[in-house]
């Protein structure tokens, strides 16, 4: 098993093979636990993606996996890994107190949006829906707000920007990155008309701020690149 340093608010990236088949296995790092899965279908090698929070403190982390075979053998891989620290930009909003109360009055109060994502996660199914690199959502896309900007607004004051800020020209088509399920599809206050897939394994794209929805369902299917 070979672990690499990530900086703050990236992901940290696992692998592993074994020489039979697993029945289970479970990484505990950073105080959580996140499941282990083949990389594809009959493949010996297994993988895990485990979330560094851009509020992670620098420092050196114990990170464990135990493991369980078809036949109820247990085995225990332990290491470690360092956090290092990643400067972020800063970036300060001003919007409007009435731009602010209009976007809440159309849509759900964003604080139920959490709720909805911590429920989708339990409900995810433990199977890889995604196969290779995800893709970037928009043609010829410029970042307008890089994931974990230190943002200041009037609204929510300092905070850290846990998305990536994309734009084209208006009307531009947004597509799926990957293989996956609609699994919500809403308009909330703060994040607006709001589309999220998931691709198994709790593995979930979130879509904000979308001019308007396409014709799809809560349920269907879409490949990467619809």
């Amino acid at each position: 098993m070979c672990i690499r340093d990530r900086f703050q608010g990236r992901t940290l990236h696992l692998q592993f093979q074994a020489n039979k088949e697993i029945k289970e296995a479970k990484v505990k790092v950073l105080s959580q636990e996140y499941d282990c899965f083949a990389e594809s279908k009959n493949s010996s090698i297994y993988e895990c993606f485990v979330p560094v929070s851009c509020e992670e403190a620098p420092n050196e982390y114990l990170l464990s996996i135990d493991m369980t075979d078809k036949v109820g053998n247990s085995l225990n891989l332990e290491s470690k890994f360092q956090v290092v620290l990643f400067p972020f930009k800063k970036q300060t909003l001003q919007v409007s107190a009435e731009k602010v109360a209009e976007e809440k009055a159309l849509g759900v109060d964003t604080a139920k949006l959490e709720s909805v994502v911590d429920e989708l996660i339990k409900q995810s199914p433990h199977e890889k829906l995604w196969r290779g690199p995800f893709v970037v959502p928009i043609d010829a896309a410029r970042v307008t707000c890089d994931f974990g900007t230190i943002r200041t607004t009037q609204e929510k004051g300092r905070y850290a920007h846990k998305g990536l800020d994309l734009a084209n020209m208006p009307k531009s088509v947004v597509w799926a990155p990957q293989d996956g399920v609609v699994v919500h599809k809403e308009r909330y206050g703060f994040t607006g008309n709001t589309v999220i897939l998931d691709h198994g394994w709790g593995m979930l794209s979130l879509f904000f701020h979308l001019d308007s929805f396409a014709d799809i369902k809560v349920g269907q299917k879409v490949a990467k690149g619809n």
